[in-house]
């Protein structure tokens, strides 16, 4: 990403990493993984109201004190993990289930994930709440520093976006790097990448490569390309047993 500001923050001529973990996007109105399941669901029930069925079913078998009404989701990494579980042991060497075949658990994590990330874009697009974040790129952040986040949202992209300096936000780390430029590191993915076999030519024109595989939408919302709020992002499920499969991820 570029910008094409004017205004210069001073640069401290050494190099710097900050690591950003749910918290900072707590600041910003977001809920943290205790509390994400619960509002992504209750969420989805006003538009997809079968598919949110499908994962309070699922829900409902895996914590039998599970209950819609009281509204007492669990923790989005400890359901996650679960689901993983099923999937692997369902299978006729394990414990393969007819009540909750692979298909259907498949259809339970994606819509899960969906659930997450509409949820997200949504808060994102809620101005004042991001200036905490805001402050935090403004006041702290300078030219070679490096931010390492672990969240899949993208409110550190818009406190930088939102300075009034001409500056670069590579997703690669580069020891060569020069020039004005401020890292920024997502171990776990972002809702603003998508795989590029997944994307139609009209949003291949609209999207820049991270990898052979992975294109970044450089916008902070969907209002001129809604039909990307129905592709799934590049994003790793917060469960035990990840899986790093693109080389911007490796290489992170």
């Amino acid at each position: 990403m570029t910008k094409s500001r004017k205004g210069r923050i001073p640069d401290l001529g050494r190099r710097r990493v900050y690591v950003l973990g749910a918290g900072a996007s707590a600041s910003c109105g977001i809920a943290l993984s205790k509390d994400i399941l619960g509002e992504s669901i209750v969420r989805l029930g006003g538009k997809d109201a079968a598919n949110k069925k499908v994962v309070a079913n699922l829900l409902s078998y895996l914590y039998p004190s599970f209950n819609e009404e009281l509204r007492n989701y669990p923790n989005i990494e400890d359901f996650l993990n679960l689901l993983e579980m099923a999937k692997s042991f369902n299978s006729e060497e394990f414990i393969e289930s007819s009540l909750w075949p692979r298909a259907k658990l498949d259809l339970a994590r994606s819509t899960t994930l969906k659930a997450v990330t509409d949820y997200l874009w949504e808060r994102m697009q809620k101005i004042d709440a991001l200036n905490p974040i805001k402050t935090f790129a403004t006041k702290y952040l300078k030219y070679s520093d490096t931010a390492i986040t672990f969240n899949w949202d993208v409110t550190l992209e818009r406190g930088l976006w939102d300075r009034e300096d001409d500056f670069w936000m590579p997703y690669t780390y580069n020891r060569k790097r020069k020039g004005k430029y401020v890292t920024i590191l997502k171990p776990h993915g972002s809702i603003d990448w998508f795989r590029e076999r997944d994307l139609s030519k009209r949003l291949l024109r609209r999207t820049e490569k991270l990898d052979n595989e992975v294109r970044l939408y450089p916008h902070f919302n969907f209002s001129k390309h809604p039909e990307l709020s129905e592709v799934q992002p590049v994003i790793v499920p917060p469960v035990a047993t990840k899986s790093f499969e693109y080389d911007c991820l490796k290489r992170t």
